[in-house]
């Protein structure tokens, strides 16, 4: 099997399976594929991995670049982190329960990260409250929760970057813990705990590759967890996790699994929740227009109802909102952590991301090419001449996008049919 992966190693593209339909052309919301010469996928410019190309290809030819459980053979210490998503998954399964089958896969640990989630919360009421004051960031602060909205901003809206909320993330939190913590007892270097991500979505942040190795989709494990779990039922018996970490599942951090949970969880108003691809676009280009600005926080998932619509998910995502719903009333809610310990963490700057936001359209950012004013005049030459209907045939997603293609020399002319037609004496209408 033929299997490329792209430059930034969100996607494989198997293109034994390709039927050059188009399709994940039309869906890339950065424009960022091409198809040339039929079953040839190009990127052009830099993949935010928000999976929308596999979630539309018909044919599997679109896969996400994952680890595999086979690598754990080769880890000293494997551990891993588990995405609240992973529970809404296995409907009426108790998440411990679930916790213990994810450590039968051959993990040394497994970490729930509600704790983190805990502590993130904390961290970011004390920024929100202290940026009202000292007006460090502007309104609306954005949540840096979801990597693949973080990399949209990146791209396309990086007059944003400023309004991330400069907090890292919960996974980072447990990972960079969980390596000093296991390195301490094991007598081991912090690089020989290897610590695999089990998520939703293959987006990741590569300033976070010190704590966080490696990503396994929910997909990847959940045929293997269903087996044990089943194997667990039928001797009515359960396997202790025996982890020195004081695991507790709570209902608050499985909310983040859907939209609007990471708000419910936070003291702070006025906030709001947007979910999808295009929707997140779209308030986007209004928080860059300077709308919103009486919003103090804006949690964006780019998956549809968040994160349980993730494209390496195991169940539809509306079985799986339903189950996080039910499942959240059974689970404690409140807040376990001492909070005068976490603030005092946090004023010694142990939860600030490490990565300013002016780095990160550096680290994420696109490296498309800018079409210079002479350029630009060309484009709309092209695109008057061809008016076209954004058919997608020529392999480029809209005509605007296959002008610019052309004016940079990444397309031919003759790739347009319009105008291979017009040179072999055919229809030319665009009516």
């Amino acid at each position: 099997m033929n299997r490329e992966p792209t430059p930034t190693c969100f996607i494989h593209f198997d293109k034994n399976l390709c039927n050059s339909c188009i399709d994940c052309v039309r869906a890339c919301p950065t424009k960022a594929i091409r198809i040339r010469n039929n079953q040839t996928i190009r990127m052009v410019d830099q993949c935010i991995g928000c999976g929308e190309c596999i979630r539309v290809c018909p044919k599997g030819a679109m896969t996400a670049a994952t680890a595999t459980l086979a690598s754990l053979e080769k880890d000293k210490i494997p551990v891993a982190l588990v995405h609240p998503t992973l529970y809404a998954q296995f409907p009426g399964i108790a998440p411990m329960d679930l916790l213990a089958a994810v450590k039968t896969l051959g993990f040394h640990h497994v970490m729930d990260l509600s704790h983190y989630i805990e502590m993130f919360q904390c961290a970011t009421e004390d920024f929100i409250r202290r940026n009202r004051v000292s007006q460090q960031t502007p309104w609306p602060l954005i949540s840096p929760f979801c990597p693949v909205a973080i990399h949209l901003i990146a791209v396309l809206f990086p007059s944003l970057l400023h309004h991330i909320l400069p907090i890292m993330r919960p996974v980072a939190l447990a990972g960079r813990e969980i390596k000093r913590r296991l390195a301490k007892e094991y007598r081991v270097l912090e690089n020989e705990v290897v610590t695999y991500y089990i998520t939703p979505n293959r987006a990741s942040y590569p300033f976070e590759r010190s704590y966080v190795d490696r990503a396994l989709g929910i997909n990847d494990v959940y045929a293997q967890l269903i087996r044990q779990i089943e194997q667990f039922e039928n001797n009515d018996s359960i396997s202790s996790l025996q982890d020195q970490f004081n695991i507790t599942v709570t209902g608050n951090g499985l909310m983040w699994a859907i939209s609007g949970g990471e708000i419910a969880g936070l003291n702070i108003e006025p906030t709001l929740a947007v979910s999808g691809i295009r929707e997140t676009m779209a308030y986007l280009e209004k928080i860059e227009l300077g709308l919103f600005g009486d919003t103090e926080y804006i949690e964006l998932r780019t998956c549809p109802d968040g994160c349980v619509g993730g494209v390496l998910t195991g169940i539809d995502r509306h079985l799986a909102k339903s189950a996080v719903l039910r499942m959240v009333p059974k689970l404690d809610s409140g807040r376990r952590l001492p909070r005068e310990k976490i603030l005092r963490l946090y004023a010694k700057g142990r939860f600030m991301a490490e990565t300013m936001p002016s780095d990160l359209e550096q680290l994420l950012g696109t490296t498309k090419e800018h079409l210079s004013l002479e350029s630009l005049q060309k484009v709309e030459n092209l695109l008057k001449s061809i008016n076209g209907m954004n058919c997608a045939a020529c392999g480029s997603p809209d005509c605007r996008t296959f002008c610019e293609d052309v004016v940079m020399g990444r397309a031919a002319l003759r790739d347009c049919l319009l105008i291979w037609a017009r040179e072999n004496g055919g229809d030319t209408s665009s009516s």
